[in-house]
């Protein structure tokens, strides 16, 4: 339900003050719910905004091959710095089949890791299937572990995604609220 006097609007000016508090307030309330190092008001404030309307980012294909050249396996790193610092994400990861298990997809993550660390990222994501033990194993080799946050998805399906749909509508949902 919303508050009888509530506006929703775009925000104009990126560099609305009263908005980077609430950034600030967020990353402040955030870090208290994950075992991750601790930044003060002004650390956070320092790599908070402003938020532009739009931000670039980079793909880097990285391809594994065979010393006469042949490709093994690929992984697509994506880095973005959405407004709160650099991000990076495993888009892809795929070694063909009769090169699996022989240290590619491994060495494949290593460097991705690599370029992750070079450009300082701070936040590195990576998606699988829960049924895939291999891609799993050597994700947490590298570091990857289970998130600490539940992480919903939205996919524009019909009868999904709309409020009152069942599964997945919106009921009371509020991103981040406790």
């Amino acid at each position: 339900m919303t508050p009888p006097e509530l506006r929703i609007e775009i925000l104009e000016r990126p560099d609305d003050p009263a908005v980077q508090s609430m950034l600030v307030e967020l990353g402040l309330e955030d870090q208290e719910h994950y075992d991750h190092p601790r930044e003060s008001r002004e650390e956070i404030a320092a790599h908070t905004g402003p938020i532009a309307s739009h931000f670039r980012g980079e793909n880097v294909m990285m391809v594994a091959r065979a010393g006469d050249g042949r490709p093994l396996g690929l992984c697509w790193c994506v880095i973005f710095d959405p407004g709160n610092g650099l991000e990076g994400e495993v888009a892809e990861l795929y070694v063909l089949p009769d090169a699996r298990g022989q240290g590619v997809a491994t060495a494949l993550v290593g460097e991705a890791m690599r370029l992750f660390r070079q450009r300082a990222v701070s936040f590195a994501t990576v998606w699988t299937r829960p049924d895939n033990p291999a891609a799993l194993a050597v994700y947490r080799r590298h570091g990857f572990a289970p998130t600490e946050q539940t992480v919903l998805t939205w996919l524009p399906l019909p009868g999904r995604g709309e409020p009152g749909a069942g599964p997945g509508g919106e009921h009371g949902a509020d991103n981040h609220a406790p």
